[in-house]
């Protein structure tokens, strides 16, 4: 037994509608008179482009009867009877038809019906941009877990909830500023149900009900837990001069891990540890001041997950300027990165899993300037040669030395109270 589930539309013209066009299937099917066979042909050119879910159940039952037979010499033979099985398959499909032409009705091959031929026009919505999308991984960040009911940044507390929405956007906002993924909302599901709900109403025209049924599946999932929130600031005054400045403390911990949904593997974990020199945002007791905390946290998430899953590489070297394959901000003009070629082929010897490619480091780089497609770099030391090469940061330098110069400023011969001479 078949069950088709089609919707059915007059026939529109739909040109003006830029997101949906009309795809024309040829189909045919056969019913127990015209009407069903029309209809069996409309859920065929459905299924061509939309698919099916088939289910398919069997059910067998057995019921034994033995009998027994006498001969006239008083033999008797004993005979067993059995069974009955039945199958039932339903195929569903869901789709909208603008329009359709009946090319032709006849009898069905072996009689005992008809078979209807059809020309089809089924409307497909296109998403915009979907042609640049084709070969980028589909990833998703969900809201961010608090592992606590408030957060105190800068002098000011944060509840759980606008914790998470805010460290979500800017994880969010990173990677999809970087160009790596095709971004999927995750954190607007309610904003995107209501819209479908208003595409259901019977005012709005077929083409853009097309949109409807085309929710997209994420490859890599980005789930992220802050443990910890704690980053703040003094304001010290040099008893010598009067002289008022501001010292960071405390440090973000986040633990971020990346997901492939379809098997629940974990590709990569990691716990973040960032203290407020670490981060490099000067707090200054403003809301503006923490939300570039969030945004600082969503870029170094984000930038752990590129260089894990799909680091930048070099894709053009012309002579001391290079272009690097990442943009947004992600890439802070004056940040120096390390320029890796890339060599043979490494295999975990026990497992014959692939670890990636050696490395062998060539120079080093500074960023110059960026759009929101790529970066520009300038080599500072080593030489570039060719494209391919991969980025990675460089090490932070934290040297007790080099922390002092920094909070000194312009003072560099003056050592007063408040430096950390």
């Amino acid at each position: 037994m078949k069950w088709l589930l089609v919707f059915f539309a007059s026939l529109i013209s739909v040109g003006a509608f830029a997101a949906t066009e009309i795809r024309t299937v040829s189909a045919e099917s056969t019913g127990v008179n015209r009407e069903e066979a029309v209809f069996n042909a409309l859920g065929e050119a459905v299924r061509q482009v939309r698919g099916a879910q088939i289910s398919a159940s069997r059910q067998v039952q057995s019921a034994l009867m033995r009998v027994t037979e006498r001969s006239d010499d008083g033999q008797e033979r004993n005979t067993t009877l059995s069974a009955s099985q039945t199958s039932d398959i339903r195929v569903s499909s869901s789709g909208l038809i603008s329009g359709y032409r009946v090319l032709s009705v006849s009898e069905a091959p072996g009689g005992g019906g008809k078979l209807a031929r059809l020309e089809v026009d089924v409307p497909v919505y296109k998403a915009p941009g979907s042609s640049a999308q084709d070969n980028r991984w589909r990833m998703a960040v969900y809201p961010v877990e608090a592992a606590r009911s408030s957060f105190r940044l800068d002098s000011q507390i944060f509840t759980a909830e606008d914790a998470s929405r805010r460290l979500t956007h800017s994880i969010s906002d990173a990677l999809t500023q970087s160009r790596r993924f095709a971004m999927l909302a995750r954190d607007s599901e309610s904003a995107i149900f209501e819209e479908r709900y208003r595409m259901t109403a019977k005012d709005v025209p077929v083409a853009e009900k097309a949109m409807l049924g085309n929710t997209l599946g994420a490859e890599y999932l980005v789930a992220t837990r802050a443990t910890d929130l704690s980053l703040g600031s003094r304001e010290l005054t040099s008893s010598l001069t009067g002289e008022k400045s501001r010292v960071s403390s405390g440090a973000a911990v986040l633990e971020v891990r990346v997901v492939v949904p379809a098997s629940g593997s974990i590709v990569w974990s990691q716990t973040l540890n960032l203290t407020a020199d670490q981060l490099g945002t000067q707090l200054e007791g403003t809301d503006h001041s923490a939300q570039k905390v969030f945004d600082t946290l969503g870029r170094e998430v984000a930038l752990r997950v590129i260089d894990a899953v799909w680091p930048p590489l070099v894709e053009k070297g012309d002579g001391e300027e290079l272009i690097i394959n990442l943009g947004g901000n992600l890439l802070l003009p004056g940040q120096q990165w390390e320029v890796f070629s890339l060599g043979k082929l490494v295999r975990n010897s026990h497992t014959g899993a692939k670890l990636g490619q050696e490395e062998q480091r060539v120079a080093t780089v500074e960023i110059t300037r960026n759009t929101p497609k790529m970066a520009y770099a300038r080599v500072v030391a080593g030489q570039v040669e060719g494209n391919g090469h991969v980025l990675r940061r460089t090490a932070k330098v934290n040297s007790k030395e080099n922390s002092a110069e920094s909070m000194r400023g312009t003072r560099k011969r003056t050592c007063l109270p408040i430096d950390p001479c």
